[in-house]
C-alpha cells in the first residue's frame, strides 16, 4: 500500500553520524568493507549477476549481490546462516526477522526500534504486495543514524549504502548513470512502538511512502 506525503519542502536535521560507531567488531568490519568498495569503485553498474574486480576498480551487482559480497568479508557467520550461497532481499529479511532482539543468535540480533540502528547495520524488506516481480526486495547497509524530520511525527530519514538502478536523495551515483553501488539518503516511517513499517525511497523529496515488511538488523559474527 502507498502512502501519500507531502514532503518536498521537509529538511532533515544535521547528521549526528561522525560521533556514532558501530555496535558490534562484526559490524564495524561490515561498514569498512562497504564503505571501502564505495570508495574504490571507479566503474560501477547495476545487474544482477555480480562481478567484481577490485585491482580495476570494477562492482557490477545489485542489492544482494552487493550486500551477500559485503557480508562475506565483514561478518560470514551471518551470510552463511542463511544457507545460500547467493542470498536474494528476501533472504536477508528472513534471517534478520527471525532473529531475536535479546540476544544474538546464528550471527543476527534483530533491532525492534529503527532508531537503534547504527552506522554498519542491515535493513532488508520484501516486495510489498502487489509489487512488480522484479525482485524479491531490496537490502543495504546503514551508513549514519536515523534522524527525526522535522513537520513530519514518525518519520526518520536514514543514510545508506546499497546497489541500485535508481538514486535515493542526495545520492553519490550520477541520475544518469548506471546505478551500481552508492550511497543516499532513504526515509522510514515507523509505528508507536518504532517499528519501520513504511519506506520512503526518494527521501524527504518522496510524493508517497510504501508499505511493506522490512526488518533492520545488527551483524555480530
Amino acid at each position: 500500500m502507498r502512502l501519500a506525503l507531502v514532503l518536498v519542502s521537509l529538511m532533515v536535521a544535521p547528521s549526528a553520524a561522525a560521533a556514532v560507531a558501530p555496535a558490534t567488531p562484526a559490524a564495524a568490519r561490515v561498514l569498512d568493507v562497504a564503505l571501502g568498495a564505495h570508495g574504490r569503485a571507479k566503474v560501477t553498474r547495476y545487474q544482477h549477476q555480480t562481478v567484481v574486480r577490485e585491482r580495476a576498480g570494477l562492482f557490477a551487482w545489485d542489492c544482494s549481490g552487493m550486500a551477500a559480497w559485503v557480508l562475506r568479508r565483514g561478518a560470514p557467520a551471518a551470510l552463511e546462516s542463511m544457507g545460500r550461497e547467493r542470498p536474494v532481499a528476501r533472504d536477508f529479511h528472513r534471517a534478520i526477522d527471525s532473529a531475536p532482539t535479546d540476544r544474538a543468535r546464528r550471527g543476527w540480533l534483530r533491532l525492534e526500534r529503527l532508531a537503534d540502528a547504527r552506522p554498519g547495520d542491515v535493513f532488508a524488506w520484501v516486495r510489498p504486495p502487489n509489487w512488480p516481480r522484479r525482485n524479491t526486495g531490496h537490502v543495504g547497509f546503514v551508513v549514519e543514524p536515523p534522524r527525526e524530520v522535522p513537520e513530519l511525527p514518525g518519520a526518520l530519514a536514514v543514510r545508506i549504502l546499497d546497489a541500485t538502478s535508481v538514486p535515493h536523495q542526495d545520492d553519490t551515483r550520477d541520475p544518469e548513470g548506471e546505478g551500481g553501488i552508492g550511497m543516499g539518503t532513504i526515509v522510514f516511517l515507523v509505528d508507536d512502538a518504532g517499528r519501520p513499517t513504511h519506506y520512503a525511497w526518494h527521501g524527504t523529496a518522496s510524493r508517497w511512502a510504501v508499505e511493506t515488511r522490512i526488518a533492520v538488523g545488527r551483524v555480530v559474527r
